[in-house]
């Protein structure tokens, strides 16, 4: 049973990078990264700490992983149960990245004017 909604970024000029970055993924990892965005629906945040966690102020993370490849989706909760995914990643160091975390802040500002 889905009980939140999960949407995507697209730019104001009609770019959808999120659907970019998962169309680019290998098959398999692409199947087991919606799989976790549809558990991401599904539960919202009451998924485990393993999936999910916060990053900062609005913005959290959804965690997959397919063969040692770590892959983040930094979303933020929109109005009436949805989520926004703003920003995808391969993680390829320890630590997140400002820029990554910036821009996902960025995307969401944009999407909180537009609704």
């Amino acid at each position: 049973m889905v009980s939140w909604e999960v949407l995507y970024y697209d730019t104001e000029g009609g770019q959808t990078p999120i659907e970019d970055f998962l169309n680019g993924l290998p098959k398999k990892a692409r199947a087991k990264c919606l799989a976790y965005i549809d558990l991401l629906a599904e539960k919202g945040f009451a998924l485990p700490a393993s999936y999910i966690g916060k990053v900062r102020d609005e913005i959290w993370e959804l965690r997959p992983e397919w063969s040692g490849t770590e892959y983040r989706f930094f979303y933020a909760a929109l109005v009436n149960k949805r989520f926004v995914v703003l920003h995808a990643i391969t993680k390829k160091s320890r630590k997140l990245k400002q820029k990554d975390i910036e821009l996902a802040k960025t995307r969401y500002a944009e999407v909180a004017r537009r609704i």
